[in-house]
């Protein structure tokens, strides 16, 4: 390092753990044998096994340690700012146990293996604190301390990158909401920049003074100083802050200094999130590159643009950024392809709300009148989060209407859930879900269809009995007068539904074409009904190969994966041959009754489609069973006091359904930092005010 940029650097080494205890003297003959490095994103610092020729302090920027665990690379910690690597093989003289990667651009102070040996032997007090670092490290990679973290850590700080393509003030009201609604969700430290069109909007709407920050603020800064924050940022009653930032300012002398600053946004909050309006220069390019997310917002009427944005996009990282795309609108206007299989989300959305902001209503007030809106922005801010719920309804006949009372429960508590898996009956409360209907709604409909209902119905339905008693004709017909045409695109919420392939027995996750036919292939009981074939494919009831579809949540993006299981043991399982035994065992001990009798009655055996559903629902209990351990919370009533085919007793199954889920509800509510108790901010938006 040369000599007049020590004055820069030994503030920052006196905040450093490692070096803090150094005397003035000692600190400046430190800095005389520091080299400094930037990498790019992305960039590998060193690999596992490679020899240990130097140590490393983290100025600016976020890392990853990577070990291998069972033959696949895992991440065992993230660094950052101040944290120091490569001690470990310096002093014991082996190779790198794991291999560092950069998740953001990142500023290194470098010291060689000479000058690291010569500083440790002039000034022992660092071994310390080296002896500290190392223990607590050598735990994390042995296993005994922090284990490896799957995919994403929780408690990592992400840069999220949101292009709105939509028109002001609709751009100005989402990424308002969305922002307070990210801190509603995480309960962490969330910062908004806003780099809109409109800078200074989003401040002005939630009743704050914005702070615009020009370039004399930022140009004589160190950016790698987190009190250089504290009078650029407007605070929210709920914690959020809102720095006020054109673009235009950082396109001159300050463009080198854009990872700087999104360094120093982030390692001082837990979300950044840049908001951006849809002309993407030089400056929102840098961002997109330096940023973790990208959410991508369109409607009907910027369509063109939306496109435009998604290929523009996607050229500056292919396949590099977690993007999240989202419609503001009605799903059926979505011209563009954006499916729920990409991990799409739709936000509802009425002219009628930027309108009302322009009349002068309250941009809180005008949101509350629209609850599906905010349901919708809710569920983006947890897809950011990394905070989706999703909900997997196990197959169960007319067992099946216990989900809906479930639904019901979490209706009640609050718990909103984002996205959808289901087996037979489950694939069709799941798919009235996902349509948008309120679990009310959906027991209206249950209600209607009792003993008298299947009777009238499903009885004109008989088929030559090749592959089914039934042809599935009616069935189906009831499927489309509630869903008709309408593709899975089409949903308020990401839905799939397990069928399985008769002939091959595979299982087959059905997420695209018309739901309709895909929720009656997954009804399809053996034998019961003839198989439904779709696309070159004979396809039944789910349940055989998976009846409570927890990884296919996994699959489609869900973080928090709730199963209903609605399996039982034989044993346990309400059983009409059971109940006339027992009926004939009551019999024989009240001898005066014995004449009734008679032998072929006491020895009757089960009948052939008995021992058949039989065999179905043990095998179904066995596969659910090996299965329970994928979901954070499992539902599993106790539905021993009612039969399969029991349509008619939907009201107290329904009710049944309620019970168990206020039994679940504080198992889920744990998980969820929404319910949390430990923050500022409101429990809900409806008690927001304008300030």
């Amino acid at each position: 390092m040369r000599p007049e940029e020590i004055a820069e650097w030994i503030p920052f080494l006196k905040r450093s753990i490692l070096f803090r205890d150094l005397v003035a003297e000692d600190l400046e003959k430190l800095a005389l044998r520091l080299q400094p490095l930037s990498l790019p994103k992305g960039a590998t610092l060193y690999s596992r096994g490679e020899p240990g020729n130097s140590f490393y302090l983290i100025a600016s920027g976020q890392v990853r340690l990577l070990a291998e665990r069972g033959g696949r690379e895992v991440v065992t910690a993230f660094l950052g700012r101040g944290d120091s690597l490569g001690e470990i093989s310096l002093l014991t003289g082996e190779p790198r146990s794991v291999t560092v990667r950069l998740d953001t651009s990142s500023e290194f102070l470098v010291l060689s293996k000479k000058d690291f040996e010569e500083v440790v032997r002039e000034t022992p007090s660092i071994l310390v604190q080296l002896s500290r670092m190392i223990a607590q490290r050598m735990l994390t990679s042995q296993g005994g301390g922090a284990q490896p973290v799957e995919g994403e850590a929780a408690d990592r700080q992400e840069l999220v990158m949101i292009v709105n393509a939509l028109e002001a003030p609709a751009r100005t009201l989402l990424t308002m909401h969305l922002a307070l609604a990210v801190v509603e969700q995480t309960r962490r430290r969330v910062l908004l920049v806003d780099m809109s069109p409109e800078t200074g909007a989003v401040a002005k709407a939630m009743g704050l003074k914005p702070v615009l920050t020009s370039e004399a603020m930022l140009r004589e800064q160190d950016l790698r100083d987190p009190a250089v924050l504290r009078n650029l940022v407007s605070e929210h009653p709920s914690g959020l802050e809102v720095m006020s930032l054109p673009s235009v300012i950082l396109g001159g002398r300050l463009y080198r200094g854009i990872f700087l600053l999104m360094n120093l946004l982030r390692e001082s909050h837990d979300f950044v999130l840049v908001a951006a309006g849809r002309e993407l220069g030089d400056v929102e390019k840098s961002i997109l590159e330096e940023a973790d997310q990208w959410v991508l917002l369109g409607s009907a009427a910027t369509a063109g643009a939306f496109r435009a944005l998604e290929l523009e996009m996607g050229r500056i990282a292919p396949q590099q950024r977690r993007m999240v795309k989202v419609w503001v609108g009605s799903p059926e206007t979505a011209t563009a392809p954006v499916l729920h299989r990409e991990g799409a989300v739709t936000i509802p959305w009425s002219d009628e709300l930027a309108a009302e902001y322009g009349r002068g209503v309250s941009p809180y007030q005008a949101l509350e009148k629209h609850p599906k809106t905010r349901r919708g922005i809710d569920r983006l801010a947890r897809r950011i989060a990394r905070l989706s719920v999703g909900l997997a309804m196990g197959t169960g006949a007319a067992l099946g209407y216990s989900l809906i009372g479930i639904l019901k429960g979490l209706k009640k508590a609050g718990i909103d859930v984002d996205m959808l898996a289901g087996t037979s009956m489950g694939s069709l409360i799941a798919g009235f879900q996902a349509l948008g209907m309120e679990p009310e709604e959906t027991a209206a409909i249950a209600m209607q269809v009792d003993k008298a209902w299947v009777y009238e119905n499903l009885f004109w339905d008989l088929t030559v009995p090749r592959s089914g008693l039934f042809a599935g004709t009616t069935l189906h017909r009831f499927i489309r007068s509630y869903f008709g045409a309408r593709q899975f695109h089409e949903l308020e919420l990401p839905f799939a539904c397990v069928a399985t392939d008769i002939e091959t027995g595979e299982e087959v996750v059905l997420r695209e074409g018309r739901v309709a036919d895909a929720i009656r292939a997954s009804c399809g009981i053996p034998l019961l009904f003839a198989p439904f074939h779709h696309e070159g494919r004979f396809l039944v009831d789910g349940g055989l190969v998976d009846p409570v579809p927890t990884q296919v949540l996994s699959q489609m993006g869900a973080d928090v994966l709730i199963s209903i299981n609605l399996t039982m043991p034989a044993g346990q399982r309400k059983s009409s041959v059971r109940e006339r035994h027992e009926a004939v065992f009551s019999r024989i001990a009240d001898l005066s009754k014995l004449k009734e009798l008679t032998l072929p009655e006491a020895l009757k055996a089960p009948s052939m489609i008995e021992i058949l559903f039989q065999m179905i629902y043990t095998m179904e209990y066995e596969i659910a069973q090996s299965r329970v351990n994928l979901a954070h919370v499992v539902i599993h009533p106790d539905l021993s006091g009612f039969h399969w085919t029991e349509m008619h007793r939907g009201k107290d199954l329904i009710e049944m359904g309620e019970r168990v889920a206020e039994e679940s509800v504080p198992k889920i509510k744990a998980i969820l930092p929404f319910f949390a108790d430990h923050c500022k901010l409101p429990a809900r938006k409806s008690s927001w005010k304008s300030y």
